[in-house]
């Protein structure tokens, strides 16, 4: 599986923040694979397979980075995301609803 356009998008906007300091500002994603993706209804779970692309950080370093939030489509559904670091790579991102609603099917 592939890396999907928000999965993307929520893992370059960690390396844009100037607190974590990665190794590096960008990543070659078709390097990167999904070991797999979750749906819970409120949210989703995307895993990334092990990858040399992925470390970032000193291998000392793990944290959850949450300073990202986004309004989904028209309806404008509010959501917020983290970015999992283990071992100074990173693993996985999840997004979810903060009201409960269901995730959309397809984000615009």
């Amino acid at each position: 599986m592939h890396v999907n356009d928000l999965e993307k998008a929520l893992v370059e906007k960690l390396l844009e923040d100037p607190v974590q300091r990665p190794t590096r500002k960008s990543l070659h994603w078709n390097a990167i694979n999904v070991k797999s993706r979750s749906m819970s209804g409120v949210g989703f779970l995307t895993e990334f397979e092990p990858s040399a692309e992925l470390k970032l950080f000193d291998e000392k370093t793990s944290l959850r980075w949450g300073e990202v939030g986004a309004r989904l489509n028209a309806v404008r559904i509010e959501t917020g995301y983290l970015v999992y670091v283990d071992g100074g790579q990173i693993t996985a991102v999840e997004g979810f609803t903060y009201s409960g609603q269901e995730w959309p099917s397809q984000v615009d």
